[in-house]
Order: structure tokens, then C-alpha cells, then sequence
């Protein structure tokens, strides 16, 4: 046993040593890529749910709609992508992954006469991506099904010669191919006009590609402790070669049924990563004011006369601020009317009604994130809007003096906190959208920095993500 375990450990290292880190992704196609009959398309178009689906396993993604209504991929049709201002944006950006999704209006009568063309002229496309200095790996897309006839858009056409064609297109450049075709075929309902998909079959779109650039089907933080290292690794290892559809996160999309060496590269491709993390503050310093972030992007600067404890951290340093006038203060980093996110922090010390966590903002916007009641228990005021808003309060006492793991979540739905792992409250209804507050972070101080509400006692390891992470 300890044998394989080591030789797993072995794979993983080599898989992650290998992944590819490609951020920058350019999104090729025509009006169904721009997002045409989508209410705001720079948000609930594909390539912008894409975005935020990718950017819940890393921030730095970045996803260019380079979309333009009526486009073709032939050369000689009525609208040749390669002619457009767009196409050569797509270039000059250098992405790292290009999807192209063309081939609908290519249907079209006018189009379709030149369709001995289209097999060299996405070729030519791909080569065209391909010699760029950033070497992007490119995806080529099935187009969406078309469900009736409309802007002289042929369905025939798409279903008999053209998918066929991607297909030998896909085998003859090697190029990976994803099926939007098959993905939308069951949901005529989200075609208003029979060719062109809502948001949410733009978001039916966003979920199908994602996993193909992620190399995996889900996050393989398998205890969901917002981090992929070895705890990860043993869960793995213990079902290894056994099917455990929990654990089968690749090939993408399905999985092949078997926890093996596809889903070993999976986890090692986020190996020792934090998917989602937004700010990750250590406080493991040893003297000064400044208090790094470890993602590089929001470091913290401590006022008062906080004192750094290299010794007495649970995972190395800490941070003891004296409940009179020390804290930490950030720059603006997320707003939480934007979607789910979680908060990790350890504490220990700390008395009743101080703050742990507040964010600023302007007169009636700024909110306490966490903090502590009366009775020294865990409680949030940062609620959604409406007549029904209401602070989340436990009944779990973490003044007592010993170190604590406190996760704040918000899925979207509800609000939760959980204490060295446990739940221990979360609302009974569902929420709208929360409070928006646009200001930066105000660690172990109230959103005012009032009297009172400064933290007394040591913090550690403070994590903030963008995704819910959910035991």
C-alpha cells in the first residue's frame, strides 16, 4: 500500500509540474458568440458566464467575446470572420486557448455554395492561432442545433454535412472538438428564435466548454477545505482504480467511469492550489506594518500597535491585536451583492461584541461581516435586501480562549457558519441578493472603527474566496 501511495504522489507532482496555466481565452464566432436576444451580453452572454466560471477555480481568467453577428467561416461568404476588425483583435491579444464556434450562417444558401472551402479555410484559421507566439491551444466547437429555418440559417444543413465536417476538421489538425450541438439539441425552449440560445442556453454553452479548459469535470477539493494538497491525495488514493462517480473528476465532460490516471493529472493540475482564492493573508510576519497577501493583489496595512507572534499561530504566525485601536486594513477587494464567496480565519481570544471582520463603504453601506454578540457568539449583519433582512446569529461561543476555524459562507442562497468544521447555523429561508458594500476590509475592527469593536486576541490564516466552499 505504501508503495502505490508513493508512486501516486509521485504522478501527482509530475502532473502538476506539466499543467498548463493558460489565462487569457478568446472566444471566436458569430452572433450566438456576441450574444444576439441576450439582455446584456457583456454579462449573460457564453463567454461571460464562462468567465465566471473559470474565475471560481482561478481569478486571472480572462475571457475575450470576440463574437460578430452574421460572420461566416468561409472566406468567400457573405461575411468572412477572417475580415473582421474582430479577428485580428483575437490575434494581437496572444490568447493562451481560442474557441471558435462558426459554421452557422456558413449554412445559409448564399454561403453553403462555396462548402468545398470549409474544411481548408478552418484549417487555415487554426494554423492562423496556432503560429501565434503564445502557442494557444485551440478548441474548435459543434455548432448549436438550429430548430427552424430562420434568417435563411438551414438546419439540414448543419445537422448532415456540416457537423460531419468539424468532425474530419477535428481529426485532421488534432484539434480538440466540444459538442455544443448535443449540449442544447434537448432545449428548443431557450431558441426564442430558433437559432439564436437565451442566457440561459448561453450558460448551458459556459458550462459544457468550461471543464474542457479546466481538465476537470468539478473541483477535486474533495474536503472542501478550499485547498488541493495531499488530504485531497489520500481520498483519491483509497478509491483508486474503483468507480466513485464523487471522485471521477476527468476526462471531461462525463468522466470515464474509474477513479485512475486521468483524475490523478486532474487534481494534479490544481495541485497544491487554491481555486477561487481572492486574498489569502498569512500573518506570518515578524515585524513592520505591512501584511501580505500571498496571491500578490491585496495586501493589508496594520494601524495601532498589533504585535506579530511567529510562535504561536496555528499554522505558523499570528497576529495579536489588543482590542483598543489595532487592525488591518485592506483595499477594496470584493462586494458581496457580486455572488457567493467564503471567508476562512482562525481566532482565538477575543471578547463579546467585537468585530473580526467588517468592510467599509459609504454612510449605510458599510456592514459587519463577523463578529461577536453579547454572549461572545458568532454573527453577521451582512444580510440581503428587504423588509425581512436579519442579521445570521449562533449560539456557538468562540471568546473561550482556544483557537477556533471559523468559515463564513455565502452560496448565492444562504448564508452559513460553520466552527471547526461543524455548522452551526445557517438561514432557514432563502435570500435575495445581498447588501452591496464596495469598500475595503477592516480586519479585527468594526466597519466605523468604533469604540469597542476592536478585536482582542490573535488571528491567523484568513482566506477569502470568491466561490462558496462548502464542507
Amino acid at each position: 500500500m505504501k508503495t502505490r501511495a508513493s508512486f501516486l504522489a509521485i504522478l501527482v507532482i509530475c502532473a502538476a509540474a506539466s499543467a498548463a496555466q493558460a489565462k487569457l481565452v478568446a472566444c471566436i464566432g458569430d452572433s450566438i458568440t456576441y450574444g444576439s436576444g441576450i439582455s446584456d451580453p457583456a454579462t449573460n452572454g457564453y463567454p461571460a458566464q464562462l468567465q465566471r466560471i473559470l474565475r471560481q477555480y482561478d481569478p486571472a481568467w480572462q475571457v475575450t467575446n470576440y463574437g460578430v453577428s452574421g460572420a461566416t467561416l468561409l472566406r468567400r461568404g457573405d461575411k468572412p470572420y477572417i475580415r473582421e476588425v474582430a479577428y485580428t483583435s483575437a490575434l494581437a491579444a496572444k490568447p493562451d486557448i481560442v474557441v471558435i464556434k462558426l459554421g452557422t450562417n456558413d449554412s445559409k444558401p448564399q454561403n453553403w455554395q462555396y462548402k468545398a472551402d470549409f474544411v481548408a479555410d478552418y484549417g487555415n484559421m487554426i494554423d492562423a492561432f496556432r503560429a501565434l507566439p503564445s502557442k494557444p491551444v485551440v478548441w474548435i466547437c459543434k455548432p448549436v442545433p438550429a430548430f427552424a429555418v430562420n434568417f435563411s440559417i438551414r438546419p439540414d444543413v448543419i445537422r448532415d454535412e456540416i457537423l460531419p465536417l468539424v468532425e474530419q476538421i477535428s481529426r485532421e489538425k488534432n484539434a480538440p472538438i466540444i459538442d455544443l450541438y448535443t449540449a442544447l439539441l434537448d432545449y428548443p425552449s431557450l431558441f426564442p428564435d430558433s437559432i439564436h440560445p437565451n442566457a440561459e442556453g448561453a450558460g448551458i454553452m459556459a458550462r459544457t466548454i468550461a471543464p474542457f479548459l479546466l481538465g476537470v469535470r468539478f473541483l477535486p477539493d474533495y474536503n472542501n477545505d478550499g485547498v488541493m494538497n495531499f488530504r485531497d491525495f489520500a481520498v483519491l488514493a483509497r478509491s483508486w482504480f474503483q468507480a466513485d462517480a464523487v471522485l471521477d473528476i476527468a476526462p471531461p465532460p462525463e468522466g470515464d467511469g474509474l477513479v485512475a490516471y486521468h483524475d490523478l493529472a486532474g487534481l494534479g493540475v490544481y495541485w497544491m492550489s487554491y481555486p477561487g482564492l481572492l486574498a489569502h493573508w498569512k500573518l506570518d510576519e515578524t515585524d513592520g506594518n505591512s501584511v501580505g497577501d500571498s496571491t500578490g493583489r491585496f495586501p493589508g496595512t496594520a494601524y495601532g500597535s498589533p504585535r506579530w507572534q511567529p510562535g504561536e499561530g496555528v499554522i505558523r504566525g499570528a497576529l495579536e491585536l489588543d482590542g483598543i485601536d489595532d487592525y488591518v486594513r485592506t483595499e477594496p477587494i470584493l462586494n458581496p451583492a457580486d455572488g457567493p464567496f467564503t471567508v476562512f480565519v482562525w481566532v482565538k481570544g477575543g471578547r463579546p461584541g467585537q468585530v473580526i471582520l467588517s468592510q467599509s463603504g459609504q454612510a449605510g453601506q458599510a456592514e459587519m461581516w463577523l463578529g461577536t454578540n453579547a454572549a461572545g457568539a458568532l454573527v453577521t449583519n451582512l444580510a440581503d435586501v428587504g423588509r425581512l433582512s436579519a442579521p445570521l446569529v449562533s449560539e456557538t461561543v468562540v471568546t473561550d480562549d482556544q483557537w477556533h476555524q471559523i468559515r463564513f459562507v455565502w452560496d448565492g442562497v444562504h448564508r452559513a457558519f460553520y466552527v471547526d468544521g461543524a455548522q452551526i447555523a445557517v438561514d432557514t429561508r432563502k435570500l435575495g441578493t445581498l447588501k452591496s458594500v464596495s469598500g475595503g476590509f477592516n480586519i479585527g475592527a468594526g466597519k466605523s472603527l468604533e469604540a469597542g469593536g476592536f478585536w482582542s486576541g490573535l488571528l491567523d490564516d484568513i482566506r477569502l474566496y470568491n466561490r462558496a466552499v462548502t464542507p
